[in-house]
């Protein structure tokens, strides 16, 4: 791949070690970060021009449903038992691989052109094995990083909202498809229901064969947040199943215990603000979980509610994170005086880089502008009039930043998106396909979502 040289930006690394730079370059060479400094010297590369940018690491999805992207907003105005009932219950059926991979394409196309390079994908609209070969070619044909969570069939997961016992229907299929994971860029982990959804005896058998599979595996937890706590991470660990090869997503209901026997087990937690908040299905824990030794990642979910953009989950979750803290504050007679045990904008980037990338056993790899790392990063235009003149370069980031301040991102050193437009992919017609398969879904399911009901 050759060498080639950022040179010239406002440096971001998220690298304790290499902090921030006013100006700096970052040395790229055969697809991995070499240097990082404030003026590299180097001849026999190609130079991106960086003045008047934000150089930093690559944004990190750590939980999100690619597959909703043709239901886009279908969930603005609707409450978890809702979307069970429509978008789970009439379209999740009717889809098909076809779809899944229009979906799919389309929703790794909207997580690059905002600097998202790495998800991780929890899939579980796989209705037969067909489904999930059809998501992971998606994968294949599109210039992401991704851990594709193997999840189970839309009539599997109405049936667990509605209290049923579920039992593991894909173990087969899923262990054929491991197989076909040979790209560095695509990992595979198993999106799991886990004891919110499914009895000890299934959880206990889910959980042997992720690790007989050899991948990591994900669980939605302590959504919706109301009822008697359920207590799935205290009920794991007494059963000596949970480890730091689960991650847990949401998690508004989850005790204060439970977040210390979380962080003591080495799991990995993640809110997802925005669409908790949106959809009434928690509050958010994240402030909770810092004070339990756990530190905060943001991730988006979907984009049925969201905008999927993860400065805005840094910002929101920032903002609900503080919110929660003031209300206990005032609950207890006083006044918010000093930032003490608040969350920072630091810790808020953190959330979407960093830890993010931890939260998908990817933080060897990618996360923060450090040597030997995949050179997985982002270029912001700091010269838009929504951060110039980017006095505090955290605190602007996260006041300010949006996806459209997204003007270059590389995905290991390669350039898949120049001057605000993605390189080599075919916008157009994955646009139309995503259009063409909605239509073909909607019909076949007999769902509008056009003209309220």
């Amino acid at each position: 791949m050759g060498r080639l040289l950022v040179k010239g930006g406002t440096v971001l690394s998220m690298d304790p070690d290499i902090g921030s730079l006013r100006q700096g370059d970052v040395l790229i060479e055969d697809g991995r970060i070499v240097v990082v400094a404030p003026a590299v010297e180097v001849e026999d590369c190609e130079v991106v021009d960086a003045d008047g940018m934000v150089v930093m690491p690559s944004l990190v999805d750590a939980h999100r449903h690619l597959w909703y992207a043709g239901i886009r907003g279908g969930s603005m105005d609707a409450v978890l038992p809702d979307i069970v009932a429509a978008q789970w219950g009439k379209l999740g059926p009717a889809f098909t691989p076809g779809d899944v991979y229009a979906f799919t394409r389309a929703g790794i196309a909207d997580c690059l052109d905002h600097g998202i390079t790495t998800v991780f994908d929890w899939c579980h609209v796989i209705n037969t094995p067909e489904h999930a070969e059809a998501a992971v070619e998606a994968h294949k044909n599109m210039p992401m990083r991704a851990v594709f969570g193997y999840g189970g069939s839309m009539d599997q997961k109405v049936r667990e909202m509605e209290g049923a016992e579920v039992t593991n229907d894909w173990s087969h299929a899923a262990t054929l498809l491991r197989r076909e994971f040979t790209e560095q860029r695509l990992t595979m982990a198993l999106a799991l229901p886990g004891l919110d959804y499914a009895s000890l005896e299934t959880t206990t058998a889910d959980v042997a064969e992720a690790r007989h599979l050899g991948v990591p595996m994900s669980f939605h937890l302590g959504v919706p947040q109301g009822g008697p706590p359920k207590h799935s991470l205290r009920r794991m660990a007494e059963a000596g199943l949970l480890g730091p090869d689960m991650s847990f997503s949401h998690c508004c209901a989850v005790t204060d215990e439970e977040f210390e026997i979380a962080a003591a087990a080495g799991a990995k937690l993640m809110s997802c603000p925005v669409v908790d908040a949106a959809t009434g299905m928690g509050a958010a824990p994240s402030g909770r979980m810092r004070r339990h030794g756990l530190r905060p990642c943001f991730a988006a979910d979907s984009v049925v509610a969201t905008s999927g953009d993860l400065f805005e989950e840094a910002r929101v979750g920032l903002l609900l994170d503080r919110y929660e803290d003031s209300l206990a504050t005032y609950a207890a007679g006083g006044a918010v005086e000093t930032m003490t045990g608040r969350l920072t904008a630091r810790e808020a980037l953190d959330a979407v880089t960093t830890v993010a990338a931890g939260c998908c056993w990817l933080d060897a790899e990618v996360g923060s502008l450090s040597p030997g790392k995949q050179a997985d990063l982002v270029l912001l235009r700091a010269t838009d009039l929504n951060l110039w003149p980017l006095s505090n370069l955290e605190s602007a980031l996260v006041a300010g930043a949006h996806g459209g301040n997204v003007d270059t991102v590389l995905v290991a050193g390669r350039v898949v998106k120049r001057d605000g437009a993605l390189v080599d992919v075919d916008t157009d017609g994955i646009r139309r396909e995503l259009v063409q398969a909605r239509d073909r879904l909607y019909a076949a399911a007999g769902f509008n979502d056009i003209v309220p009901s």
